[in-house]
């Protein structure tokens, strides 16, 4: 009995600590580039090739979006963007668009601009992990709870670190890097 009272206070504190804590959801996937220029993004908004910005997969941008895609919780986000074998070039983008091209539910589609910062665009196609800049409010889907690497800690403690379990395959803590 007093074993399983033990168990049961070990596991109670291990859920305290994971409350209080967070850390960074990293996820991976294929980078290539398009002209944002053309037209109006799925945010509604419209972009040239020199803005650093990005069109998510759309098997991912569908799962947050409303009636009126311009309205989708996901559009103006900034995620830092890196080329997986080269961890430290690094590019902020903001989400402004629908990728339906990109096959990997958390592929990018950059523009020329964002693109050009992590490769050559004759490359056409790269391997990237990313994460969100700000902690995301989203509740649901592969994005719930997911933040930056060293974000503020949901209940103010500082220097916490919480390893955010990846419901689907491509994703990983930043921690694990």
């Amino acid at each position: 009995m007093f074993s399983r009272t033990s168990t049961l206070l070990s596991l109670s504190a291990l859920s305290l600590f994971t409350i209080t804590s967070q850390a960074a959801t990293v996820f991976n996937g294929e980078g290539t580039f398009y002209n944002p220029s053309v037209g109006y993004g799925s945010c509604g908004n419209q972009n040239s090739d020199s803005d650093l910005v990005a069109a998510l997969a759309q098997s991912t941008m569908r799962l947050y979006n409303p009636s009126n895609p311009n309205n989708n919780p996901l559009c103006g986000h900034k995620v830092k963007v890196w080329e997986t074998s080269k961890p430290s070039n690094t590019v902020t983008v903001a989400l402004m668009d629908t990728c339906p091209g990109c096959h990997g539910d958390y592929d990018l589609d950059l523009s020329p601009a964002a693109f050009n910062k992590l490769d050559n665009p004759d490359v056409g196609r790269i391997k990237i992990s990313w994460e969100f800049v700000e902690p995301v409010t989203l509740k649901t889907g592969p994005f719930a709870g997911a933040g930056p690497a060293a974000g503020p800690a949901k209940n103010g403690c500082e220097g916490c670190q919480q390893e955010i379990m990846a419901e689907s395959e491509g994703t990983e803590t930043r921690d694990e890097l």
